[in-house]
């Protein structure tokens, strides 16, 4: 994705300079706590290198998620404190909006197999019917997100997929993504090869904030506050039909 000059925005992590992103990413990335008030940013149109928080491009509120010390009130407790500010990417949340949405799919193409080739779900295993629905959802999810700009797992649970620009998706990028996420952070579904991935894809949200293809294709994942109900009720579906996959 091409940034004009005025968006291309650097910063020092891990005492190492990187970049480039645009200045949505960056404030996404300062308020997921990647990055800190401190953290010096460089834009073409700065002399020198500055802490983010001595710019009045980023408002105090941005930075009220790196400052548990100042708000001895607020929080009683660390793990308050992290489901509140949702730091690093909130892997969970991403993981379970997935399997819901993989699994109302796969519920969908399992009914209309059922009514018009029943023959079909008869006589194939239970495996090879879910590989053919996350090779169906590769290219669904994308239109899904295109024509409506979410997908139904991830709107249930109050998170939305942008650009770096903040704008909504398209479908080739939309393409792109899914692509990624089923392939290297699924490993397609194979039992082993899926735990592999996940181990890496978690490695990444932990230290970065963000996965590998978000990065390389220039979208970002936007977290809301998610009740426990929710979450109970997300986790519900894909482990039934795990459960029906497995006894059936």
């Amino acid at each position: 994705m091409e940034l004009s000059d005025k968006n291309v925005w650097f910063f020092i992590k891990d005492s190492q300079q990187q970049g480039p992103v645009c200045l949505f990413e960056l404030k996404k990335l300062i308020e997921q706590r990647v990055l800190s008030g401190d953290t010096y940013v460089w834009n073409k149109s700065m002399n020198s290198w500055q802490m983010a928080k001595s710019l009045e491009l980023f408002s105090d509120s941005i930075f009220e998620s790196t400052r548990i010390h100042l708000l001895p009130d607020k929080f009683k407790t660390n793990a308050e404190y992290e489901e509140a500010t949702y730091p690093n990417g909130r892997p969970y949340v991403r993981y379970l909006a997935r399997f819901l949405d993989l699994s109302l799919f796969s519920l969908f193409i399992i009914t209309l197999l059922s009514i018009f080739s029943p023959t079909f779900i008869a006589e194939t295993s239970n495996f090879y019917v879910f590989i053919l629905c996350l090779i169906l959802w590769i290219i669904a999810e994308p239109a899904i997100i295109a024509i409506f700009g979410n997908t139904i797992g991830r709107a249930f649970l109050n998170t939305k997929i942008k650009s770096v620009d903040g704008e909504k998706i398209h479908f080739i990028t939309a393409f792109k993504r899914s692509f990624f996420v089923n392939v290297l952070g699924m490993g397609f579904g194979i039992p082993i090869l899926t735990f592999i991935c996940f181990f890496f894809s978690y490695r990444d949200l932990k230290g970065h904030g963000m996965s590998a293809w978000d990065h390389k294709i220039g979208t970002v994942i936007l977290y809301g506050k998610v009740s426990i109900s929710r979450l109970c009720i997300a986790s519900c579906i894909p482990v039934g039909m795990l459960a029906a996959g497995v006894f059936i």
